[in-house]
C-alpha cells in the first residue's frame, strides 16, 4: 500500500499532469472534502473530476507547485502555489465570471487524511479575495 505523503502527492499531481483520473483513482467514494474558500463540499471521486473541469476550463494554462508536504500518521498538510492565466469562463458560488485574460497565482494549503490509500477526509485553504482581485473581480 502507497504511504500518506505518496497518495497526496498523486492527488494534487494530477492537475499537472490533466490527469484527473489518476486524481480520481485515490479519493475514496465516501470521501468528505471541503473546499473552505467557497463554503462548498466535493464529496467523492466525480465532485472531484467536476472541480478540475471547472479549474480547467477557466486555467488552461494552470500550473500546480507543491512547495511542502507534512505528513503526521495518517494526516497530510501539502503546501502548494496554483498558477494560470484565465482564458475560460470561471464558474464559482458567486456566479460565472467571464475570462479576464489576466494571471492569478495563489498559495493553497491542503489538510487531507488517508484511509487505506485513499483519501477519505479533507479541506482547500486559500485566500479567494486574493484571486478575484488579481483578476479583476474585484478592487
Amino acid at each position: 500500500m502507497d504511504d500518506v505523503e505518496t497518495i497526496v502527492r498523486k492527488f494534487h499531481e494530477s492537475w499537472d499532469l490533466r490527469d484527473p483520473e489518476r486524481g480520481m483513482s485515490v479519493i475514496a467514494e465516501d470521501c468528505h472534502f471541503e473546499d473552505v474558500a467557497r463554503g462548498e463540499l466535493l464529496p467523492g471521486p466525480e465532485a472531484y473530476k467536476r472541480d478540475y473541469e471547472r479549474w480547467l476550463t477557466a486555467f488552461p494554462d494552470g500550473a500546480l507547485e507543491i512547495t511542502n508536504v507534512i505528513v503526521q500518521g495518517d494526516w497530510a498538510v501539502v503546501e502548494f502555489t496554483n498558477r494560470g492565466t484565465q482564458t475560460g469562463p470561471l464558474r464559482s458560488s458567486l456566479g460565472t465570471f467571464p475570462p479576464s485574460g489576466r494571471r492569478m497565482e495563489a498559495r493553497y494549503c491542503s489538510v487531507m487524511r488517508v484511509k487505506d490509500g485513499k483519501v477519505v477526509e479533507g479541506r482547500d485553504y486559500y485566500d479567494s479575495a486574493s484571486i478575484a482581485r488579481q483578476l479583476g473581480l474585484v478592487d
